[in-house]
């Protein structure tokens, strides 16, 4: 069973369900319209100072600010005037403004650089703090600092542990470990 707050979801009305979750994908959905308005799609009685707290904490605040008419600035559909990975922060901060109790977050920085990456990771350590954080993700160094990270392989869990468990423990891990950072580590220390 999937529990929350100790109760079974199924137990649950489907709309009180709904409403403490806020779900980020990978591929952003964004709207015509201005950035304000994509942002407060997550939560419309949101104030312009809860978007750009939001919007500060997904990293998007200072590329907003950038544009002509900021917050206001028009979006065109699917946010074709946004490249990818200000999409993705657009669409974190939609999540954030939601306040929600439980937010899933499906590889949505697979866009971003890792050094924007590390800055809204620190920005929801913060935040989320009091919610139950779900993170995707195939960059290890999405998840290394998760209290739990389970790996899955083939659709089946392989492991269930924090980062220096698995590390010891999992062999699908250390593999996947070995091809992300042990290659980068060893080309920086060949570099030198």
């Amino acid at each position: 069973t999937v529990r929350i707050d100790g109760k079974d979801i199924r137990a649950l009305d489907p709309a009180l369900l709904r409403e403490k979750i806020a779900i980020v994908p990978q591929k952003s959905v964004l709207f015509s319209g201005t950035i304000m308005e994509n942002i407060r799609w997550g939560n419309e009685a949101a104030t312009e100072e809860e978007v750009e707290h939001a919007a500060r904490m997904a990293q998007a605040h200072d590329f907003i600010s950038g544009l002509p008419e900021g917050y206001h600035s028009r979006l065109g559909q699917q946010g074709v005037n946004l490249s990818g990975g200000q999409k993705q922060r657009v669409s974190i901060a939609r999540a954030l403004v939601r306040k929600p109790r439980i937010l899933i977050l499906d590889d949505c920085t697979s866009a971003v650089d890792t050094a924007t990456e590390s800055k809204i990771k620190e920005a929801l350590k913060q935040y989320a703090a009091d919610l139950t954080c779900i993170m995707i993700a195939q960059r290890i160094t999405s998840v290394m600092d998760a209290d739990k990270i389970i790996v899955m392989d083939l659709g089946e869990v392989v492991g269930i542990g924090t980062h220096e468990t698995l590390l010891k423990d999992c062999k699908v891990y250390q593999e996947i470990f070995q091809s992300q950072i042990g290659k980068e580590l060893y080309a920086n220390v060949q570099s030198k």
